[in-house]
């Protein structure tokens, strides 16, 4: 009897060892470096290397819901974003890039809200080597993505799973001067 109580308290103890480590380890979390990566500016136009457009919020919107979509590269302060706490702040509505409604579904909006500091709102820069990055949404864990690798202006921007295509890639355009990724 002593035996079975004493083999039955080690059991518990490993198991309530285990659990406590499995509670510590966590999701890892991103770095300061995958928010903001090194050798990428405070401010950044992004282009898109599946076309010559870059991101931006149409029709210089300072609307909540205001959807992003690619435009023809222009720089202008529509284009223009912010790295702010792993957010991107458009410069012209000081409003954060996010995926509206927390959504985790391929093909839902990216679009401009108020700062909130959610994970909807923060996006993770991963190295593409010789072309760019990708965004990956903190919330959703998707991608940045161009539909359907569109290379009109006006194409409103989504999420979707990361796989590394074109249509996800993202450059500084100022600092590459024009539609060909560079390599940071």
């Amino acid at each position: 009897m002593r035996i079975a109580i004493l083999a039955l308290k080690t059991r518990i103890a490993a198991a309530a060892l285990g659990a406590g480590l499995a509670l510590s380890v966590g999701v890892p979390s991103a770095s300061a470096d995958d928010y903001h990566p090194s050798g990428v500016p405070d401010v950044v136009t992004l282009g898109s290397a599946i076309s010559p457009h870059c991101l931006e919020i149409g029709g210089w919107s300072t609307a909540d819901g205001a959807p992003a979509q690619q435009w023809s590269c222009n720089t202008g302060a529509n284009q223009n974003w912010s790295l702010v706490g792993g957010s991107l702040v458009n410069v012209n509505s000081g409003k954060c890039l996010e995926i509206g409604g927390w959504s985790t579904a391929d093909g839902a909006a990216a679009q401009q809200w108020d700062c909130d500091g959610g994970a909807n709102q923060k996006w993770i820069w991963t190295h593409i080597p010789g072309t760019g990055y990708t965004l990956r949404n903190a919330w959703s864990g998707k991608c940045l993505d161009v539909p359907g690798g569109g290379n009109t202006n006006g194409v409103h921007i989504q999420q979707w799973d990361c796989w590394n295509g074109n249509n996800q890639i993202w450059y500084d355009f100022q600092a590459g001067q024009g539609p060909a990724p560079v390599d940071y």
